[in-house]
């Protein structure tokens, strides 16, 4: 009884800290924006915000039921793999789709970059505005009107099943990319862990990592920018050194906060797809277009609480061992 207490104890205290948001900073790596400062690095960050970005879903089965595969993404090409078209779309009851506040007419559209794809704030703590030349994720030339400018775009694929009332996303990514006029760099990628559903809003909670592509590997090595662009506010590191101190333990906390309105799309909202049709001729997936916003957070556990863990959870196994002795 005793070891199933401090099992428990030991999650919650995880799991309570987990919840809270960690203030961060940026290192674009110069002294940017319109008027100089002495340093390179953004204030402290609370969260990134995103508005009107494009959101693609795509349904291999009836919305409304539970267990239906579900496939999120603002990703050209697996949009277009799965029978997504750009142009005007008959919904799956004959008449123009109503895809909401991103088009008058019923259009379907790849998401315009960057604006589709952006994060358009670095939310400051104390509403600070030293964030080093940011300007709303578009990528403009570099040095444009003699500042430097700079910006933040993202992409995602998200993987869920319907639950009757909504979406339970289990696994997928989000990669963020660097932009200053020249070839987007990827900066960062969070691995998709679990969701939450509350009304319209959603909740997709992920992990940190360097491993870009997912193959074990580190893609950060060698590049000192990606490396230091990123920096927990409380301990001064990178999110690269936490990360590469351990790649496997998933240190680093990510949480998006966002709206799905409505959670599970309506008949006017769905588009057959490879081929507009009647609901009868309807080949799978079924897609709606819609916007999000929302904002996202990390969250770096402090070394102590890492620690006691550590320290607990050893106790636990040790506690165990000895009783089976």
């Amino acid at each position: 009884m005793l070891r199933k207490t401090l099992l428990v104890t030991a999650l919650a205290g995880l799991v309570s800290t987990a919840a809270q948001a960690s203030p961060f900073y940026l290192n674009p790596g110069f002294d940017g924006g319109f008027t100089p400062d002495g340093n390179t690095v953004t204030a402290s960050i609370s969260e990134l915000g995103f508005t009107g970005t494009y959101a693609t879903s795509f349904y291999f089965g009836n919305p409304s039921v539970a267990g239906t595969t579900v496939i999120d993404t603002n990703v050209a090409s697996v949009m277009a793999a799965n029978g997504f078209t750009a142009g005007a779309h008959t919904n799956i009851l004959g008449t123009p789709v109503d895809n909401g506040n991103l088009s008058p007419n019923g259009q379907f559209f790849n998401p315009p970059k960057p604006a589709g794809v952006n994060i358009d704030a670095l939310n400051a703590q104390g509403g600070s505005a030293d964030l080093e030349g940011f300007v709303d994720g578009v990528s403009v030339p570099y040095g444009l009107f003699g500042g430097i400018t700079w910006g933040l775009t993202y992409d995602y694929v998200l993987n869920g099943i319907t639950t009757g009332t909504g979406v339970n996303y289990t696994s997928g990514y989000f990669n963020l990319y660097f932009e200053n006029g020249g070839a987007s760099q990827q900066v960062l990628r969070i691995n998709v862990t679990g969701s939450s559903l509350t009304v319209a809003n959603l909740v997709v909670n992920g992990t940190v990592s360097f491993d870009f592509d997912g193959n074990g590997t580190d893609d950060a090595a060698g590049n000192s920018f990606i490396q230091n662009l990123f920096n927990d506010s409380e301990s001064g590191k990178s999110f690269y050194d936490i990360w590469l101190a351990d790649p496997l333990a998933q240190t680093i906390a990510f949480r998006l906060d966002t709206n799905v309105d409505p959670a599970i799309p309506t008949a006017e909202q769905l588009v057959c797809g490879f081929a507009d049709a009647l609901a009868a001729n309807c080949q799978s997936p079924l897609i709606r277009q819609t916007s999000l916003d929302g904002s996202a957070t990390f969250h770096v556990p402090e070394p102590g609480s890492l620690a006691l863990l550590g320290l607990g959870l050893a106790g636990i196994g040790f506690a165990g061992r000895r009783r089976k002795n």
